[in-house]
């Protein structure tokens, strides 16, 4: 009563009567519009960057490669997988397999070679390599480094020496072209899965 009486005798005196606002709901923060989309963008770009290091470090070390002696001209070390084998694992399979076509073109353009029947056998076994350890990588992802490269070593030399093959029709039998090959590819293999690791382990 008094309180309504109160309001009455405000009212009458021309007073206005204020009354208190109700507390404000505690407002969530709202996402910036376009900042995944920045953040996808910064995620590709460093992606991209990674590839592009990855297609000119590997190209670097087969330009080294190329002087070296051998018994036969597709017997290499093959380091060069070491970086396709570590982008398989660390980007995509995709990504292995742009860093082994790249790389054997850019070495072949700055050999001299692009195009060349030996730009073909290093085209050859840089893609065997990549399908094959990629392969492997997706059906048995827990298979050990050691084995991929060794299969990728295998896989390299064996299309290279088809294509050898198949452009020069060599005399040497097969038998022989494959007894070589094993002996070539185990340790090779070994050592690609070796520096894969260090690079995984460094860049963790």
């Amino acid at each position: 009563m008094n309180t309504e009486r109160e309001e009455n005798q405000a009212t009458a005196n021309g007073d206005v009567k204020i009354e208190a606002a109700e507390p404000l709901a505690t407002i969530s923060p709202v996402a910036l519009p376009g900042r995944a989309s920045r953040r996808s963008l910064a995620r590709q770009t460093s992606t991209y960057t990674l590839i592009a290091m990855l297609i000119a470090a590997a190209s670097a070390l087969q330009i080294i490669e190329s002087p070296l002696p051998r018994f036969l001209p597709w017997l290499k070390p093959g380091l060069a997988n070491a970086l396709t084998l570590y982008a398989i694992v660390r980007i995509s399979k995709r990504a292995g397999m742009l860093v082994a076509v790249l790389r054997t073109a850019v070495a072949a353009m700055f050999l001299g070679s692009f195009l060349s029947p030996v730009h073909l056998i290093s085209l050859a076994g840089a893609t065997a390599a990549a399908l094959l350890m990629a392969l492997i990588y997706r059906i048995r992802p827990h298979t050990g480094l050691g084995i991929v490269s060794i299969a990728g070593a295998m896989a390299n030399n064996s299309a290279q020496l088809a294509v050898v093959q198949l452009l020069f029709a060599g005399s040497l039998p097969l038998w022989f072209h494959f007894a070589t090959i094993v002996p070539v590819a185990v340790p090779a293999g070994l050592i690609v899965a070796r520096v894969t690791q260090e690079l995984l382990r460094r860049t963790a």
